[in-house]
């Protein structure tokens, strides 16, 4: 859980950061930083370390959409002509506003043993990929950073136990990781990022464990991590498709994946063994960010594609039967170095995308259109006016106005269930409900559930993500397809626990 009212003791610790690096620079800092979240008995400080940052670089343009990417030479090497209109049809804070509406889900399975829910995510995805060393973790972890300067609450965890990389990618200060007084996990934290890796856990050590007991660590990892509320739980999954993934897939709620290759023929081929393992475990793949797909010459000013084997052909025309979105990002020579040293947040030197001498990078703008479209598909969002060959996916659920101002969700595999218009109104989050500069909730959602005269007298679809609802009170709210879906199904949970 956040704690969200501690301004004197983080006014007093800002003091110490500020003493420290007066006295030893940003390393002293640094080691101050590491310090804080090692410590933190009661959960990360998000709020903190955004106000230390400053928050991450704005990912927005002026529109609230993510800004197109600059190829050089004008080419269009960095993405898929496809995602570019993706991009441009919904604004990044329309997107934000819909994520807020899905219910928070807990992050284990709750049992007898531990009833309560200390861990909940809005979202869950997973950054994997079929082979090693196609770029999977850096991904990761810049995808998860830019997540986190849109403002969102952001975990990323590194499951992958023989070779971690999210401390290579992330160095902080030498410390212990912690457990409260449950005995569970206390994340560290980055930049406002909750982190956690087996490699912060056993530093520099080589993993030589066998199956059953790496087996046991993935569950504890999964399990036993106190990450609080967070907006959206980010899993970097070990390359391949092999146990861990299935048990990922059995114990948390997966909402997609996003699939990482590169465009040579055998990365391409495991891309296709990845979706089906997918398709079998019910996690949707969302895109396949085709990584170091090209190189914009900073000489020459022209982008000069890297794989020319012919794997691109084939790829486009799977991923649109599978209704799977096809990202592409650009090789860097500054996204591939790691840092040598833990440097503070506040310095802003990594990951690749806080840091603000990147901004004007095609591969910045690149994971600044891949979070968007995440998000998208995430919640169910489909460009209108898709080619006659392309896969257009059915909306997450429907809303279906009955007689007498009820309603009714159909969900995706045709079931149909009624729901009560208070429920939709309670889940409303426009400015009128909810303090946009602090997020507090303005009107009382018990009282709107409990009131059974109010009625649904309108319905408007937007899109394949949305609809418009207009209720007897005079509001109107925009409510996710996905939300829906998610609250119709978090209802009948409840009832069947009842």
């Amino acid at each position: 859980p956040r704690a969200r009212s501690r301004g004197g003791m983080a006014s007093q610790d800002a003091r110490v950061l500020a003493y420290a690096a007066a006295l030893g620079g940003v390393a002293a800092a640094s080691f101050v930083l590491g310090h804080w979240s090692a410590s933190a008995a009661e959960g990360p400080r998000r709020d903190q370390g955004r106000a230390e940052d400053g928050r991450a670089a704005d990912v927005r343009g002026t529109s609230g959409k993510p800004e197109a990417a600059a190829p050089a030479g004008g080419g269009d090497a960095t993405r898929s002509s496809a995602l570019s209109e993706i991009a441009a049809s919904i604004g990044t804070d329309e997107l934000l506003k819909f994520l807020s509406q899905l219910p928070p889900k807990p992050l284990y399975p709750t049992t007898a043993e531990q009833p309560e829910v200390h861990s909940t995510a809005k979202a869950v995805l997973l950054c994997a990929s079929g082979k090693g060393g196609v770029g999977k973790s850096t991904v990761s972890v810049n995808l998860a950073f830019t997540l986190a300067g849109m403002g969102l609450d952001v975990g990323l965890l590194d499951l992958d136990i023989y070779g971690p990389s999210l401390p290579e990618l992330i160095r902080l200060p030498p410390t212990d990781v912690m457990q409260n007084r449950a005995g569970r996990i206390i994340p560290l934290e980055y930049a406002g990022v909750a982190l956690m890796s087996w490699g912060y856990i056993k530093p520099g050590e080589a993993a030589t464990i066998r199956a059953p007991i790496v087996s046991q660590i993935t569950t504890q990892l999964l399990t036993g991590i106190e990450w609080g509320a967070l907006d959206v739980l980010i899993v970097d999954t070990p390359p391949g498709t092999g146990d861990v993934l299935l048990s990922l897939a059995q114990t948390l709620p997966v909402d997609g994946a996003v699939i990482v290759t590169t465009l040579n023929s055998i990365s391409v081929a495991d891309v296709t063994k990845g979706v089906q393992l997918f398709e079998k475990v019910n996690i949707p793949p969302l895109v396949v960010a085709a990584n170091m797909a090209s190189f914009p010459c900073e000489g020459c000013g022209r982008s000069h594609d890297l794989f020319a084997d012919g794997a691109l052909g084939k790829l486009p025309k799977f991923l649109e039967e599978k209704g799977i979105g096809l990202m592409k990002l650009p090789l860097d020579p500054t996204l591939s170095q790691a840092p040598e040293y833990p440097s503070a947040p506040v310095a802003r030197q990594y990951p690749f995308v806080r840091n603000p001498d990147n901004e004007e990078r095609p591969a910045f703008r690149s994971f600044c259109d891949l979070a968007h479209v995440v998000l998208e598909r995430l919640l169910g969002a489909e460009r209108a006016g898709a080619g006659a060959g392309e896969a257009a996916a059915a909306p997450p659920a429907t809303l279906k106005l009955r007689a007498g101002g009820t309603v009714e969700v159909r969900l995706k595999g045709g079931e149909l269930r009624p729901m009560a218009a208070g429920e939709i109104r309670a889940a409303c989050r426009c400015a009128l409900c909810i303090d946009e500069m602090t997020g507090e909730v303005k009107i009382d959602c018990d009282a709107i559930r409990r009131d059974t005269s109010l009625r649904v007298m309108g319905v408007e679809p937007r899109g394949n993500y949305a609809v418009s609802v207009t209720f007897s009170d005079g509001h109107q709210s925009l409510i996710a397809l996905r939300a829906l879906e998610q609250l119709v199904g978090a209802g009948a949970a409840a009832g069947a626990a009842a």
